[in-house]
């Protein structure tokens, strides 16, 4: 229990009368078995603290709090961890004995584009050697485990880095979210690369406002072992922040920087899209900081694929596109859209969207701004409502729309169907905002979803019509 504890300020509550504490550290009390230690975590909506008897009864043989408990238990070991949360790497990281020392480290941050930067960094590094935390998924070597967060809870990622060291990989590539920075999540890595992205309005219902949503970021950066080993988009008013204070590799599609258009010209990647040539840059920049040989970077980055429901095109043999992309903000939204808009030949744009329930509500009417500035015709649907009303998600949508050329259908499966039915030759459909997502939240319920299934569906019914 010493080594558990190094570094941590801990009180022991009561010993058990003899050393049986050989399992797993656990925080999931069902997750509990023979001789596992259970960390009673306290979250905004969970109490750790009210599952100790079930993790008692599960085998736990000691049990780390926060506060302090009426009744102790004989034959069970109680440790009380003031900010428990915040010292969960440090004790997981004692536990498995410092497993993320033996990997490079790359945490990816910023509003838009994590996640295609973290595929990007994965393909250019070697994906045999790579291991990936992100929103679609965590891959550690062949295997793939669902996402429930962007960045993971602490002990989560030091299990994935025993796992990723065991399996022999060297490089472990993450987003990092603005709410695993403030929330202690990485407080127990050291990252040997840092990426910025860039900072557009977003969870402005978790930050008070814009500089305590880039001071959040900016931790990432406090962070690396070298400051110089930044990674960092100066075409962003906050990236040029992040430089001028801690240095670094720039990257730039608008003027001369250590990556910029000149590299990409000369590649000529297979990749679309100008927001992904921001993406590959920071991947590109990665890759020089590890080392890895130039001509090996560039011939990786001319075939590069991008990440699932990122700019993805769903072709079911129809005569107009239909791409599906995650884009939940007004800037990401913007973004796609202008890569939408270089593909169009003779066509409409339909863009098909709803906003979250539950989050930021001020990003609503932008969102309905954008589209319409880039659409023949806007279709607002549900995205995931959660516990809001769909309807007043969608009023405070439809505020942002200057003319009539937009229709309401708060089904999203029928929303898709309308878009696909109106679609003609060369038209491209845009359907934003689940990108990879196989589910929507209704209420507290999870129900299967897949924007990409729902398109090709309805195209094979227009099909079976003609």
């Amino acid at each position: 229990m010493e080594r558990l504890f190094k570094g941590v300020d801990y009180k022991i509550l009561k010993f058990a009368e003899k050393d049986i504490y050989n399992g797993n550290l656990e925080y999931d009390s069902r997750k509990i078995k023979q001789g596992d230690i259970f960390i009673a975590l306290k979250g905004a909506l969970v109490d750790g603290h009210k599952f100790i008897d079930k993790a008692i009864e599960n085998g736990a043989s000691a049990i780390i709090i926060s506060e302090k408990l009426t009744e102790l238990k004989d034959g069970i070991g109680y440790f009380l961890v003031e900010d428990l949360r915040g010292k969960l790497g440090k004790i997981a990281s004692n536990f498995y004995k410092n497993p993320e020392k033996e990997l490079k480290i790359i945490g990816v941050t910023g509003t838009n584009g994590k996640t295609t930067t973290t595929y990007l960094i994965e393909q250019i590094l070697g994906e045999s050697k790579v291991a990936r935390i992100g929103t679609v998924e965590y891959k550690i070597g062949d295997e793939i485990i669902e996402a429930p967060n962007t960045t993971p809870e602490s002990l989560d990622i030091i299990k994935m880095c025993k796992k990723s060291v065991d399996k022999g990989l060297e490089y472990l590539v993450m987003e990092v979210s603005s709410h695993g920075l403030t929330s202690g999540r990485v407080d127990m890595l050291d990252f040997d690369v840092a990426v910025f992205t860039n900072l557009t309005p977003e969870h402005l219902d978790y930050h008070k406002d814009m500089e305590d949503y880039f001071n959040a970021k900016k931790i990432l950066f406090e962070k690396l072992k070298d400051s110089k080993n930044g990674v960092i988009n100066i075409d962003d008013k906050y990236g040029r922040r992040i430089y001028k204070e801690f240095g670094g590799m720039t990257y730039s599609l608008k003027e001369k920087a250590d990556l910029d258009l000149e590299l990409i010209k000369e590649i000529n990647p297979t990749l679309l899209g100008k927001f992904n040539m921001y993406n590959l840059l920071a991947a590109i920049g990665v890759g020089k900081i590890l080392n890895i040989n130039l001509d090996v970077i560039k011939e990786r980055a001319r075939e590069i694929k991008g990440a699932p429901g990122r700019f993805e095109p769903v072709l079911a043999g129809q005569e107009f596109k239909v791409v599906v992309d995650y884009a939940h903000t007004g800037d990401a939204l913007e973004n796609i859209l202008q890569g939408v808009t270089d593909l169009k030949t003779n066509g409409k744009i339909i863009t098909v969207f709803g906003c979250g329930g539950d989050r930021d509500r001020i990003k609503r009417p932008v969102m309905a701004e954008v589209s319409e500035r880039y659409s023949d015709l806007v279709i607002v649907t549900s995205d995931n409502p959660r516990t809001e009303d769909p309807n007043k998600i969608i009023d405070d949508i439809v505020k942002g729309f200057k003319n009539k050329n937009y229709i309401v259908e708060i089904d999203r499966k029928e929303a898709i169907k309308k878009a696909v039915l109106k679609a003609e030759k060369d038209d491209i459909i845009l359907i934003a905002g689940k990108g990879h997502e196989t589910y929507q939240i209704l209420g507290t319920t999870k129900i299967h979803f897949d924007d990409r299934e729902i398109a090709i569906e309805a195209i094979k019914e227009l099909e079976e019509v003609k």
